[in-house]
C-alpha cells in the first residue's frame, strides 16, 4: 500500500491540473446539479447502474463512443441531454422497452430519464443478459500478414471496437494487443466479477487452450519438454508458481463492467508466470491507470510479448518452452519478455516498458536488457525493478525497444512521458 500512497502524493506534487470532463468541470455539487439535471454513480453493486448492465452510450451521426463517468464515479447529465442504452447480443434486449437493444434515453432530472414515451428511473434500465462481445478479424492484416483482430459490441449503427490485437495462427500467440485509456480510468467499477470462463473463438485451431492452463496440463507438459519429472515438479507449485492466464489489456483497464468482462478472451492472454503477473506487472499497470488519471491524459496502450523462454532439460541443454505439447508438435510459445507502451497521441510522447517473464534466472545479466533503461527519468514508476521472482523490469524509449522487438506498430514519437 506505501507504494500506490507515495506514488498519488509525488503526482499531485508534479500536476494539481484539474482532470474534470467539460460536463464535470463546473463549481456545484452533485446535489446542486442534481435539482435541475440528472447525477448518477456508476459504482458497482452499490450505484445506479445495475447488472445486468447496459452500455452507455454518446452518438454522433452512426458512430458510438462510451460515457465515462468522472473520477469519482459519477455520470452526470444536463436536463434535455440525451444518452444512448444498448444491449447487444443475441436475445438480448433493455428489459421494459419491448424488447429493444437499443433506446434513447433524455435525463429528465435526479434519476429520471425519459425512454421510448414514458418516465423511468435509470434503475430500471438494465439488460436481460450483460452485453455481448465479439472477436472479429479486419479487413487489413498485421505484423508479418498475420491475423488483424478487433474485440467489441456490434451496434445497430456500428461496430465499436474495444481492443485490437495481432495474432500468429500458426503459433497460437499474440504479438500485441491495442486500446484507448481514458483519463477518466479513476472511475473504474472495483470489485467487478470475472466472468466464469475465457471466450476461446476460432484462434486455437484444435488446441483445447482452457485445459493448458490447468496445473496437472502444466506439470505434464513439462515433464515431456525437461524429460524430467524432478524438474517439472522444481519449476511448479500449486497455487504459488504456475503460468497464469496472463492478460495483456488488463482487466481493470476499462471503467464498466460490461468492458472489463471483454477482456476474457485467450487472444488477449499469454502465458505468464504467476509471481511476475501479480508482481511487477501489476505494479506497472497500477502506475499506469494513476498516471492517466492525474495526468489527465487519454493513452493509447500497447501490450506485447517477445522472445521465448528456455529452462534446462534433463541434460542440461536450453530447452525452449512451450504451453501446449503433443507428441513433436509445439505451440503456444511461452514469452521471455513482456513489454507496455504508454503513448500521448496529442504530444507523440510515449515511454516503454519491459519486464522479464522468467523467474528461475541465478543473476541479473546484460542480455536480459534488450533496450536501455531509462527508468530513473520515470518518477512515477514505483516498482521493484530488480526482483527476479517479481520479474526484473525496466523502462525505454518506444524508439529504442522498436529495434528489438520489429511486431511494434509504427507509430511516431517526439520525446518520453514522464
Amino acid at each position: 500500500m506505501l507504494w500506490i500512497v507515495s506514488l498519488f502524493i509525488h503526482i499531485l506534487l508534479v500536476d494539481a491540473r484539474s482532470i474534470e470532463n467539460d460536463i464535470e468541470n463546473d463549481k456545484t455539487t452533485d446535489t446542486e446539479f442534481a435539482r435541475n439535471n440528472c447525477v448518477l454513480s456508476m459504482k458497482y453493486k452499490y450505484g445506479d447502474l445495475k447488472e445486468p448492465q447496459p452500455l452507455i452510450l454518446t452518438r454522433n451521426g452512426t458512430a458510438s463512443a462510451i460515457l465515462y463517468p468522472n473520477i469519482n464515479g459519477t455520470l452526470k447529465v444536463q436536463t434535455g441531454q440525451s444518452i444512448y442504452l444498448a444491449c447487444p447480443g443475441e436475445q438480448n434486449f433493455l428489459r421494459n422497452t419491448n424488447y429493444a437493444q437499443e433506446v434513447k434515453a433524455t435525463c429528465v432530472r435526479n434519476k429520471i430519464f425519459h425512454v421510448n414515451g414514458e418516465n423511468r428511473n435509470f434503475s430500471s434500465l438494465t439488460c436481460y443478459h450483460l452485453p455481448e462481445h465479439t472477436a472479429r478479424h479486419m479487413k487489413s492484416p498485421c505484423y508479418n500478414r498475420n491475423t488483424h483482430v478487433e474485440i467489441g459490441f456490434n451496434l445497430s449503427t456500428n461496430f465499436l471496437r474495444v481492443i485490437e490485437l495481432c495474432h500468429n495462427e500458426k503459433t497460437y500467440n499474440t504479438y500485441y494487443t491495442k486500446f484507448r485509456m481514458t483519463k477518466l480510468i479513476g472511475g473504474y467499477q472495483r470489485s467487478y466479477p470475472r466472468p466464469s470462463k475465457w471466450m476461446v473463438g476460432d484462434y486455437f485451431g484444435k488446441i483445447d487452450i482452457n485445459r493448458q492452463y490447468n496445473f496437472n496440463t502444466q506439470l505434464s507438459t513439462f515433464q515431456k519438454l525437461l524429460n524430467s519429472s524432478e524438474l517439472a515438479k522444481s519449476h511448479l507449485a500449486k497455487s504459488r508458481q504456475f503460468l497464469s492466464r496472463g492478460h495483456l489489456t488488463a482487466m481493470v483497464d476499462f471503467v464498466y463492467g460490461a468492458l472489463q468482462s471483454l477482456t476474457f478472451w485467450y487472444i488477449n492472454a499469454a502465458p505468464q508466470w504467476m509471481s511476475f503477473n501479480a508482481g511487477n506487472w501489476e505494479r506497472l499497470e497500477n502506475s499506469i491507470r494513476n498516471f492517466s488519471t492525474y495526468r489527465s491524459l487519454d493513452l493509447d496502450v500497447y501490450t506485447g510479448v517477445h522472445g521465448q523462454m528456455t529452462l534446462p532439460n534433463a541434460r542440461g541443454k536450453q530447452q525452449d518452452i512451450y504451453l501446449y505439447v503433443n507428441g513433436t508438435n509445439r505451440a503456444v510459445p511461452v514469452p521471455k519478455f513482456y513489454w507496455k507502451i504508454i503513448y500521448d497521441p496529442r504530444s507523440k510522447k510515449g515511454t516503454a516498458f519491459v519486464g522479464l517473464n522468467d523467474p528461475f534466472i541465478k543473476s541479473i545479466t546484460e542480455d536480459i536488457y534488450i533496450c536501455s533503461d531509462i527508468s530513473s527519468k520515470i518518477k512515477w514508476l514505483l516498482w521493484r525493478p530488480n526482483d527476479i521472482k517479481a520479474g526484473i523490469s525496466y523502462a525505454c524509449t518506444v524508439d529504442d525497444l522498436r529495434k528489438a522487438v520489429p511486431t511494434i506498430p509504427k507509430f511516431q514519437t517526439v520525446g518520453i512521458l514522464t
